[in-house]
């Protein structure tokens, strides 16, 4: 029989049911479980499925299972179209008019999908284009397919919470600048867009990146929203009519890419229980640009006979969490492999969000393209024993906080990892002041 490992595994199954069985002992587990059949084998190919279950030689193993094995990916009509979108990219990024690209465009494409766009822009980056050129034209690159990408032909809702969230929030988000355009508007209402963007950041690209090996929103829309951010702060600060022109056409620029690249792109990636785990870190967040309705998700359950030993006494695993959580310190540990290992749950407002999705990926998937440079730095100054610590004060609002991170070792001196505490301030600048 011959499969397509590109095509989805819903379909597969569907055309082929034994098929089913055969995948589910390769390591296919999941499909096993009805729910996830219905909603994740919808969004992944066999192909897609096996590099991030960590199965290899899934064509090899198939085809001892006596399948005939197809990859519809390396198909000549999908390359060719690949390599015509790269060409499009490419003469727009070396200062070609707009619309005689998009001429060339539209006679030869119906329709494009987010991920041809998204693999077409990773190739250029792949290939030597200098990231910053690639960012500065990313509006460029967005208004070449406007009105030709399949979810503004298809305009399909969105049932899953987190998605369904974050495009309810863009749509706020389009009223925000449509108003600011008509009215020359300098608003605290602008400066709720840069909510939206934080959970973007915190929560969208370092997932599509990391997990699913989609770098592109991370390496050119992040930086973007970055720069929307700061020229927004300085047009507000500023009252320079101008300069908030030029940003809010970039935010509204923003909207579209969102709209019709990113969400569609993180529906066909996201496994559910990622998509649940991004809703639930949700909660962390500002919510003043929509409703936020908390859902209700099982949590591991804590044995109250689990303790951890130390060299003076010991601690059940749950009263060493509610100890750490009762601290008005936000504590986080990342280990020696540099991945982020733990955060506290402190009662009150958090200063930094730390979601829960983010543990187990490397710390510099946690920042925007321009810090990350920054903070592998720092890391390394810390690993080669140059710094044993580093500390600043930062005001953030009216409060001032004390921002520290040291490097852990043992007592022989072994690097274990770099601690960071954030601490509120006011108390102690209040009692001194007095």
């Amino acid at each position: 029989m011959k499969i397509d490992i590109n095509k989805n595994v819903y379909d597969l199954v569907t055309e082929n049911p034994e098929i089913k069985t055969t995948l589910i002992d390769l390591g296919f587990k999941a499909l096993a479980n009805p729910l996830m059949f219905n909603t994740m084998a919808k969004k992944m190919s066999i192909k897609r499925g096996a590099k991030m279950l960590g199965i290899d030689n899934i064509s090899q193993k198939l085809e001892e299972c006596g399948y005939e094995i197809v990859d519809s990916s390396t198909n000549p009509e999908v390359q060719q179209r690949k390599e015509l979108i790269k060409n499009y990219i490419a003469r727009l990024t070396s200062g070609e008019d707009l619309e005689t690209v998009r001429k060339d465009f539209v006679e030869n494409f119906e329709g494009v999908s987010s991920s041809e766009i998204m693999d077409a822009e990773e190739d250029l980056l792949n290939s030597g284009v200098d990231k910053e050129e690639v960012r500065k034209l990313c509006d460029v690159h967005s208004a070449l397919f406007h009105g030709m990408t399949e979810s503004e032909k298809t305009k399909e809702a969105y049932t899953d919470p987190f998605i369904s969230y974050m495009v309810r929030e863009n749509d706020k988000v389009k009223e925000i600048i449509k108003k600011a355009q008509e009215e020359g508007d300098f608003s605290e209402q602008l400066q709720k867009i840069g909510s939206h963007y934080k959970k973007k950041g915190d929560l969208i690209y370092p997932i599509l990146k990391v997990k699913y090996k989609k770098k592109g929103p991370s390496d050119v829309m992040w930086a973007v929203d970055v720069e929307i951010g700061k020229g927004l702060k300085k047009a507000i600060k500023e009252k320079n009519q101008t300069l908030l022109d030029e940003t809010l056409k970039r935010a509204e620029e923003m909207t579209y890419k969102e709209e019709n690249i990113l969400y569609p792109l993180v529906r066909e990636n996201l496994s559910k229980e990622d998509l649940d785990l991004l809703y639930q870190d949700l909660e962390d967040y500002d919510h003043d640009l929509v409703a936020y309705g908390k859902e209700n998700f099982e949590q591991e359950k804590i044995k109250e006979d689990d303790y951890i030993h130390f060299k003076k006494g010991k601690l059940r695993i749950d009263q060493l969490e509610a100890m750490l959580d009762t601290m008005e310190i936000e504590i986080t540990f990342v280990d020696d492999k540099d991945i982020n290992s733990y955060y506290n749950d402190h009662e009150g407002r958090k200063v930094f969000k730390r979601p829960i999705s983010s543990l187990g990926r490397e710390v510099y998937t946690c920042h925007p393209p321009q810090v990350e440079p920054l903070v592998r730095g720092l890391i390394k100054d810390f690993k080669d024993k140059k710094k044993d610590s580093f500390k600043l004060i930062k005001k953030i609002g009216d409060k001032d906080f004390a921002i520290s991170y040291y490097a852990v070792r043992d007592k022989e001196g072994t690097y274990k990892g770099v601690l960071e505490t954030v601490q509120d301030l006011s108390f102690y600048k209040d009692y001194l002041t007095k």
